[in-house]
């Protein structure tokens, strides 16, 4: 970034620098007495960057970590050229809990200052590599809440006139919500900041796609998509979600063009077998349909995902949950029952006599992963003391089923869990 000092600037610089000041330390911006002087002579400036804290970087701009009126934002910077004027008065006046939150947006000679909604993570760091220093390993909402969530500031998106058109996980974030137990927030950022486009393939629609394979017969025509367009998108990125980082249409990146435009979702077996049944024909279908005509709307998607939620709640799921503890033998006992809570089945559900999932467990089960579906069961929070007729307690049940065999080792995992 250039700059021309006025002498009033020299002058400063040269006294603070007599006095003993040492003129380039930083504060925990990153920011030096030159630059603070600097910003001064650029009259209005309020968005500060901690140049060394690197949040994200793409073709035409970079994040930084920063402040905008004493509040930690993600400050994106863009080259003026590559900024798409039009977008930004709208933008400003997006007002959604799914969406980035655009708070302000000033420029200098070279380039234009966007302060963001600070978040934790964006979606593609949840399923990186346990190892990985970059992964997200903090609290999520249940699967159909995340759904909901995105459907909902997609809508609202739509509702505004304006259509993503770079629907991908890298621009979906997590957010925090300071003091709330449960907040955990996600939303929709990386519209139209800048004129780049996600053009690479892998998260567009057919639709686009043939759009992109007849450029060279047409160059001059614009690709943009449309709201059907968007919501195709949005099922890669429940698919994506459902099997845990997975894209449905291919392994690779050479192949998921071709296999969108032939209509082959060739990972869609990869997604857990309670989960598939429940969604691929009640959602993934629906929004995944090849003719965008025929494809539902973003405000029907809401509502169909709704109509999920309400279905959720019935107490046939509840009934197969608590049926599954009893009696499921087969080694993924552990992961069937991952598969319920993210359907959104509280784990502390009961029958009409009171039993939860532990009383069932001890019941019949002898599985031997039983030690392990403990575990989890304890991890997720089900009361341990839960009592049957105010008598007896999952403990009680344990002692009393003569097929589980490692008992002892159950019987510390709720010990500690009582302590806890």
């Amino acid at each position: 970034m250039s700059r021309q000092f006025k002498p009033k600037f020299n002058r400063t610089v040269k006294f603070l620098v007599a006095s003993g000041f040492d003129a380039q330390a930083k504060d925990k911006y990153g920011m030096n007495v030159s630059d603070y002087l600097c910003n001064k002579e650029k009259k209005g400036l309020k968005i500060w960057i901690e140049r060394d804290a690197i949040i994200g970087e793409g073709r035409f701009g970079t994040i930084f970590h920063g402040n905008y009126e004493r509040r930690e934002v993600a400050v994106k910077r863009v080259e003026k050229r590559h900024v798409k004027e039009i977008e930004e008065e709208a933008l400003l006046k997006f007002d959604h809990p799914n969406i980035v939150k655009l708070l302000h947006c000033e420029k200098d000679n070279d380039f234009m200052y966007y302060a963001l909604e600070l978040c934790v993570a964006s979606l593609n760091q949840l399923f990186l590599p346990k190892d990985d220093l970059q992964k997200y390993k903090g609290r999520m909402p249940r699967q159909i809440e995340i759904f909901h969530q995105l459907a909902s500031g997609l809508a609202y998106i739509h509702s505004m006139k304006l259509i993503h058109r770079d629907m991908n996980p890298r621009n979906i974030f997590i957010m925090r919500r300071a003091g709330e137990d449960e907040g955990i927030i996600m939303k929709w950022s990386g519209f139209d900041l800048a004129k780049s486009v996600n053009l690479k393939g892998y998260w567009l629609a057919p639709e686009v796609l043939k759009k992109l394979s007849n450029k060279e017969k047409a160059p001059n025509e614009e690709i943009l998509g449309s709201n059907k367009s968007d919501v195709f998108c949005l099922g890669l990125v429940f698919g994506y979600i459902l099997s845990e980082g997975e894209h449905l249409f291919g392994s690779y990146a050479n192949e998921i063009d071709a296999n969108i435009i032939r209509k082959k979702p060739v990972n869609m077996m990869k997604i857990r077998d309670e989960l598939r049944k429940f969604y691929e024909d009640d959602l993934l279908t629906k929004i995944l349909e090849h003719e965008p005509e025929k494809r539902m709307s973003s405000a029907e998607l809401v509502e169909q995902l709704e109509s999920i939620k309400n279905k959720l709640k019935e107490n046939e799921k509840e009934k197969e949950f608590l049926l599954l503890c009893a009696r499921d033998s087969s080694p993924d006992l552990v992961g069937k029952i991952k598969d319920f809570i993210r359907l959104g089945i509280n784990v502390n559900v009961k029958d009409f006599d009171g039993r939860n999932a532990l009383h069932y467990c001890f019941t019949r089960n002898s599985n031997p992963n039983l030690h392990d579906a403990i575990q989890l069961l304890v991890q997720l929070g089900i009361d341990v003391n839960a009592k049957v007729k105010g008598e007896y307690n999952a403990r009680t049940f344990l002692l009393a089923n003569k097929w589980v065999t490692n008992k002892d080792e159950i019987l510390k995992l709720l010990d500690e869990a009582v302590l806890v």
